[in-house]
């Protein structure tokens, strides 16, 4: 069954067995998330489709001394990587960077002398280099991973406090270098590239770019949405920490300008700024937004808040609380637990789910045990992404399906990859929580 049919069961189930009633089932729906995740997977799509993020990551990629060595190449591709991935979803992400990716490990593998379908050590180092990067670059910001918006709306549900865009970066960006850095030493060890020395190259990043030639009209439009849109959320926080929160221009941009009515906002923009060309289109336009819209998502996501909601009004989440309140469990012990159950569930449950399920539960429990529930949010948010194997998700999917790495290999790595992922993060977050 497709996600979005699935999340919409408590539908026909609540009224069925007498649960709830169908209006007030139909209520628990009305969730802010449908439009974030629309708005802001729109503007990542935007930035793919028109070609700036193939133009940001050659540019970087084509710096002197990168691209004749494989080591520092490698770790400057995982890098934009990861920068990307903190404006765009994950998946999204791997799937604009794989080709530039690709096209530099079979230019390795003929230097190699392997033959062109030929699995090599630097192969499965890019694919998987991509797909932890991008994992990474999802935990820096709240555009990052959809599910990021999830752990938000809980923290908000739970404790009436909301995450800027600066709240979440205090945690976040810590977490991206440090999981970058990593990930990129244990692929490094794991697995050794064939060969140190790339002969021509930087002259053969050199020539990818110079094929983009410079940039379009279109482009620098699309580049002004983002800016924008990057404007638009951090604004109100710096004004608020400059004129203190009690200021008027402080309390009319925090009412006025809240984080969920950014992305619908910056989708006026996409939809209604002409594209250069003289065709007399848009930048997007409906048919890219019915074709690469995430309905899955979005209705999968709507749904997970709403039996989020379902729960804490029939009272499972305070008794989830109390279970975790009997174990005795201080800060430092909850953040590790946490760390350690959102991690692996992801590998066998999506990212969302896992987010709802345990975001309701530990958000709470935070609050009892005397750990920053913001800092506890960020955390689920930050590892509920599966690493392990190929079906824990599009973006584990995707990397797979390149086949430049076998199922013994990533599910070997995945492990041990896992087990640094969630032990990071959790010191990270028992570190900085006081600041977030």
């Amino acid at each position: 069954m497709p996600w979005a049919i699935a999340a919409m069961l408590p539908m026909l189930v609540f009224p069925a067995f007498g649960v709830m009633a169908i209006g007030p089932t139909v209520q628990l729906y009305g969730q802010t998330i449908f439009f974030w995740i629309m708005g802001t997977v729109l503007v990542g799509y935007a930035l793919e489709r028109h070609g700036l993020a193939e133009r940001f990551a050659l540019r970087f990629l084509a710096l002197p001394r990168v691209g004749g060595h494989t080591g520092r190449l490698a770790f400057v591709y995982m890098a934009v990587t990861g920068l990307i991935s903190s404006c765009v979803s994950d998946a999204a992400t791997i799937g604009m960077m794989i080709p530039i990716g690709m096209s530099i490990v079979v230019h390795v593998r003929t230097l190699a002398g392997a033959a062109p379908q030929e699995r090599t050590r630097f192969g499965a180092f890019m694919t998987l280099g991509t797909f932890y990067a991008a994992v990474a670059g999802g935990t820096a910001t709240i555009l990052g991973i959809p599910h990021n918006a999830i752990a938000i709306s809980l923290l908000e549900r739970f404790t009436g406090r909301s995450i800027g865009w600066f709240n979440w970066m205090l945690a976040g960006v810590p977490v991206f270098l440090t999981l970058l850095v990593l990930f990129y030493l244990i692929l490094r060890l794991l697995l050794p590239p064939e060969i140190h020395q790339i002969p021509g190259g930087e002259e053969f990043l050199k020539r990818e770019r110079e094929k983009l030639g410079p940039m379009s009209s279109t482009q620098k439009r699309v580049l002004f949405v983002f800016a924008f849109m990057v404007i638009l959320f951090i604004v109100p926080p710096i004004v608020s920490q400059v004129l203190g929160k009690a200021h008027p221009l402080a309390k009319t941009l925090e009412r006025s300008l809240p984080i969920w009515s950014i992305p619908p906002a910056v989708m006026f923009l996409l939809f209604t700024i002409p594209a250069g060309g003289g065709k007399g289109e848009a930048l997007l336009t409906w048919k890219d937004a019915v074709q690469h819209g995430p309905w899955n998502v979005m209705l999968l996501c709507m749904g997970a808040l709403a039996m989020a909601e379902a729960l804490a009004q029939f009272g499972f989440v305070a008794f989830m609380g109390d279970l975790l309140r009997g174990a005795g469990l201080g800060p430092v012990a909850l953040a590790y637990v946490a760390a350690a159950s959102t991690a692996w569930s992801t590998d066998f449950i999506s990212g969302t789910a896992v987010t709802t399920l345990f975001g309701s539960i530990l958000i709470p429990a935070a609050i009892n045990a005397g750990f920053n529930p913001a800092s506890m949010a960020i955390l689920i948010a930050n590892v509920a992404l599966g690493l392990t194997f190929p079906w824990a998700g599009a973006a584990a999917s995707t990397a797979f399906s390149l086949g430049d790495i076998d199922m013994a290999r990533m599910i070997k790595v995945g492990i041990i990859v896992t087990v640094v992922f969630a032990a990071t993060v959790a010191t990270i977050h028992i570190l900085l929580s006081p600041f977030v």
